[in-house]
C-alpha cells in the first residue's frame, strides 16, 4: 500500500478478479468440517452472483489505494429482497454480508473507511439499522464495536445451534484456544442525523 489515501468505489465487472482475490484471502483460514477450504471463489461464480441480482454491484464497495489503484478491501451489503446465503433481511435493515481487508492493508484505516461507506450507503437506502455476523475471536469485533455495533443477545438454543452451524461451516479459524465458539450477531442503529440513539 502506498502512502496515498483510500477511496471506495462501487463494484464493477473489471474489478471482479480483485473482489475474488480479497474474498479468497479472507476465507483462506476458514475450513468447512475443519478440513475443506472455503477459499474457492472464482470470477465466474462472483459474476453469477452479480448477474442474479445486478443491484448487488451497486452496494458492493471496493477500497482502493488512490495512488496505485491497488485493491485493498471489499464490503458487500445486502438489503431486503436481495439473495444472501445465511441471512434474510428485514424491512429497514442493511446487512453487511461480508467485509474483508487484505492482510498487508490491515491496521491502516481501510476497514473503518469501508464501514463509513457502508453506513452512508445504508442511509441513502433509508435503512434504520445495520447488522452483521462475525465469528467469535475475530479481531475485527473491536473495529465493529468502535463503529457503534453492539452484540445482540440470543437465547441459549439460538446460540447452541449457531455455534454448531458456524463450527461446521468455518471450523475454528482463530485457533482451538480462541475465546468462545460460534458467532455473534451485531447491530448498529441508524437514527436520523441529529437524533439521539435512544430516541431523545
Amino acid at each position: 500500500m502506498s502512502s496515498g489515501g483510500v477511496e471506495i468505489h462501487a463494484a464493477t465487472d473489471d474489478r471482479v478478479p480483485d473482489i475474488v482475490n480479497i474474498n479468497n484471502k479472507f476465507l483462506s483460514s476458514k475450513h468447512a468440517l475443519c478440513c475443506i477450504p472455503l477459499s474457492c471463489q472464482t470470477a465466474k461464480l462472483q459474476r453469477g452472483v452479480f448477474s442474479s441480482c445486478p443491484d448487488k454491484m451497486n452496494v458492493g464497495g471496493l477500497a482502493v489505494d488512490e495512488e496505485s489503484g491497488e485493491a485493498l478491501g471489499y464490503c458487500q451489503l445486502s438489503f431486503k429482497g436481495m439473495p444472501t446465503e445465511l441471512h434474510t433481511m428485514k424491512e429497514g435493515e442493511c446487512y453487511v454480508e461480508w467485509l474483508a481487508v487484505l492482510p498487508e492493508a490491515r491496521g491502516k484505516g481501510v476497514g473503518t473507511k469501508l464501514l463509513k461507506w457502508a453506513e452512508e450507503t445504508a442511509r441513502s437506502r433509508k435503512s434504520s439499522y445495520m447488522t452483521l455476523g462475525v465469528i467469535r475471536g475475530n479481531p475485527a469485533i473491536r473495529l465493529y464495536e468502535r463503529d457503534g455495533f453492539a452484540t445482540i443477545q440470543e437465547d441459549c438454543w439460538e446460540e447452541f445451534f449457531g455455534c454448531c452451524l458456524v463450527t461446521f461451516l468455518f471450523g475454528r479459524p482463530y485457533g482451538c484456544c480462541a475465546p468462545g465458539w460460534g458467532a455473534l450477531t451485531m447491530k448498529k442503529p441508524l437514527p436520523a442525523r441529529g437524533q439521539m440513539i435512544d430516541g431523545s
